[in-house]
């Protein structure tokens, strides 16, 4: 190997390292909000469709508006526990609509959760 492309490649190395931590450093909380919007929204979407699946009943509108009740109260949170309380609300939601419908119990279960 020549000297002069060593050289040029622990230069290029170190100016690449030296970029990524400024950008780190600098924009890694813009990053971090504009990620949790996009898989919160991402998340919501889905559930919205399969929502929109079910039966029809009365609780189809009422689930839709708790849910994104839900999701303004955990975006004003930290990241990490809002992400985490998202993800088990997300997780029951799944389970209670699996069966195809929502019933008064299963909605009463979701309204004491977001409490």
């Amino acid at each position: 190997m020549k000297k002069g492309c060593f050289l040029t490649g622990i230069t290029l190395f170190t100016i690449i390292i030296a970029v990524g931590l400024f950008l780190y450093r600098k924009y890694w909380p813009e990053i971090k909000e504009a990620g949790k919007e996009k898989i919160m929204n991402v998340a919501l979407n889905e559930m919205y469709d399969k929502i929109n699946s079910l039966e029809k009943s009365a609780y189809q509108d009422s689930l839709k508006l708790l849910l994104r009740k839900n999701v303004m109260l955990l975006k004003q949170n930290k990241i990490n526990d809002g992400m985490n309380k998202f993800g088990e609300f997300m997780e029951q939601t799944r389970f209670f609509i699996n069966d195809g419908k929502i019933d008064s119990l299963e909605f009463t279960a979701l309204k004491n959760m977001v409490r």
